[in-house]
């Protein structure tokens, strides 16, 4: 009875993560920490599948290589795979038809009871739908924060980076600069090629900037040929060495239309 209890509590803990989180880097810690509460006399490891090939995702590491190999054999069915010695279990994370990942338990001492198998069946598929809607969510996120043309920060999403930047700067008393962009002839090239041209220079000059940027610098198309760029920790010069560095590397750069 007290297992029972344990698994309803698992399965309804798993089941409200995505009430409070959204990314899968806050939500597979989770699931695993459940899930290495409820078996506790287990090791849990969460891979997820990443063009074709599994990726483990939680924890840390993964020693033994015969897991590695066994999860070569996994189909898309929710049909756990068992090693010899009832000791390591499989449980595929399917969605809609398709293998997404795999949760792998190895016990240090015992072997998997029917009873465990059943459970974690359950829990794993739980944990699919978990992660399916975590995914989702990533999505709209991704549709409702970055503009669908450059890749970068849309303006109401950057409004709201400038605020936290802001802050930030004035809490850990750094420096932050600011860049505004504007291409120049833009309307020409529109009015005299069409906006697939104007479209395809947007997305070429956009790259040209994400290549000269740093990884935590925050780049957002603020309006039609406008862009803004916040650069954190960054001094006035070095600012205006990477303004001009920008404008080189455009000008540089021959469009072919």
């Amino acid at each position: 009875m007290q297992k029972d209890v344990e698994f309803h509590d698992s399965m309804k803990n798993i089941a409200k993560i995505i009430e409070t989180q959204y990314e899968l880097n806050y939500i597979l810690p989770i699931i695993g920490e459940i899930l290495d509460t409820f078996i506790s006399n287990h090791l849990i490891y969460i891979f997820l599948k990443e063009n074709g090939k599994f990726k483990l995702e939680w924890p840390s590491a993964c020693l033994d290589n015969n897991i590695i190999k066994t999860l070569k054999d996994l189909k898309a069915d929710n049909t756990p795979i068992l090693s010899e010695d009832q000791k390591t279990g499989y449980f595929p994370l399917i969605n809609e038809n398709s293998l997404i990942g795999c949760i792998v338990t190895k016990s240090m001492d015992s072997p998997l009871i029917p009873r465990e198998i059943e459970y974690l069946q359950q829990l794993t598929t739980q944990a699919s739908t978990t992660i399916h809607r975590a995914n989702v969510y990533a999505e709209i996120l991704k549709h409702a924060t970055l503009d669908a043309l450059t890749g970068f920060y849309n303006r109401r999403q950057m409004e709201e980076r400038i605020k936290q930047e802001v802050a930030s700067a004035k809490r850990k008393h750094t420096s932050l600069c600011a860049i505004m962009i504007d291409i120049d002839y833009f309307k020409k090239v529109n009015d005299t090629y069409g906006h697939a041209a104007g479209d395809y220079i947007l997305k070429t000059v956009s790259k040209i900037m994400r290549s000269q940027l740093r990884e935590y610098d925050i780049a957002a198309r603020y309006g039609g040929e406008e862009f803004a760029i916040l650069l954190p920790f960054t001094e006035e010069d070095e600012a205006v060495m990477v303004a001009e560095r920008l404008r080189k590397s455009v000008e540089n750069k021959i469009i072919d239309i």
